[in-house]
């Protein structure tokens, strides 16, 4: 009395557990309803859960009845499946993801002249590409913000080199008018811009390219939950280069009833709650998060 899927899914369409179980035997058997009345429903049971190895998941005694046990069986059965496929397909996501990360971030710390003082900018919020950290090796680094936030001149030629890349060459117009939006002093409509850019391109690089991520998606629809690739990806990377498991504030989660208007933040800013965070040190600071992650990417890509 083995229920594959397709018995499974129709006895399911049934309202009740009683019905449910009414609808495996008629199928399992060829059976009419009169002739399911007849027999013994308790030793059908025990047999149905023997053969199709619901023994740990059955449990009369915590149910309404008998019916609702076998169903609440079969569905629970299905629940640990998905789980441990998920557990286990997770785990390839993450060594396979794990293996590009280790390439990149060695060669971007190789470049990095000073580790003292980019896990002390790190430690401030900034997440940065390594000509920023060596060039303010002998320097002031707010002086160094503060000047290049009047150069949009400097943004463009970033910009340049991004879009060689191409992540950022299919978003090209995006990437251009988040320039245009500086010039303009129209500042929140570029922060706006960059940080669905970021998870953009960390998608097409790390998630997207993934040979394990469809198999990853068709998970997500099967657990009917949510799971965001892109954050969990990003994590891994800033776990791997700065060796900190907490992610700086301006790309954490944070409850809307904590957040300080002012301060840079992707949950708050991609769901409305902040209102005045359009400030030039903001956008330096998620335009130079996306250098950096320009540069991961280049390495990842063999173009720098």
């Amino acid at each position: 009395m083995n229920v594959s899927k397709e018995i499974l899914n129709e006895a399911e369409k049934e309202g009740s557990a009683r019905e449910f179980f009414f609808s495996l035997v008629s199928q399992l058997l060829n059976l009419k309803r009169s002739e399911i009345k007849k027999l013994n429903h308790e030793e059908l049971i025990k047999k149905i859960v023997k053969e199709n190895g619901l023994e740990k998941f059955f449990f009369p005694s915590k149910s309404k009845n008998i019916y609702s046990a076998l169903r609440k069986a079969f569905r629970q059965k299905r629940t640990f499946e998905v789980e441990t496929e998920w557990n286990r397909k997770l785990k390839n996501w993450r060594e396979e993801f794990e293996e590009k990360l280790h390439v990149a971030s060695t060669k971007y710390l190789m470049n990095v002249k000073s580790w003292e003082l980019l896990k002390e900018l790190y430690n401030e919020g900034w997440i940065l590409p390594s000509y920023v950290v060596n060039f303010c090796l002998n320097r002031d680094f707010m002086e160094f913000i503060s000047e290049i936030s009047e150069n949009a001149d400097f943004l463009k030629a970033r910009v340049e080199n991004w879009i060689k890349l191409s992540p950022f060459k299919r978003r090209e117009k995006i990437v251009r008018d988040i320039v245009k939006s500086y010039e303009l002093n129209c500042l929140e409509l570029g922060i706006y811009a960059l940080f669905p850019l970021s998870e953009g391109v960390v998608w097409d690089t790390f998630v997207k390219e993934n040979t394990l991520e469809a198999d990853i998606e068709q998970l997500i629809r099967k657990r009917n939950r949510k799971f965001v690739t892109i954050q969990y990806a990003v994590k891994l990377l800033v776990e791997r280069i700065f060796q900190e498991e907490k992610i700086p504030e301006f790309l954490d989660w944070i409850p809307f009833v904590d957040y300080r208007d002012g301060i840079l933040n992707r949950h708050t800013i991609q769901h409305g709650v902040a209102v005045n965070f359009g400030t030039k040190e903001n956008f330096i600071k998620l335009f130079l998060f996306v250098d950096f992650l320009a540069e991961i990417i280049g390495y990842l890509l063999n173009k720098n």
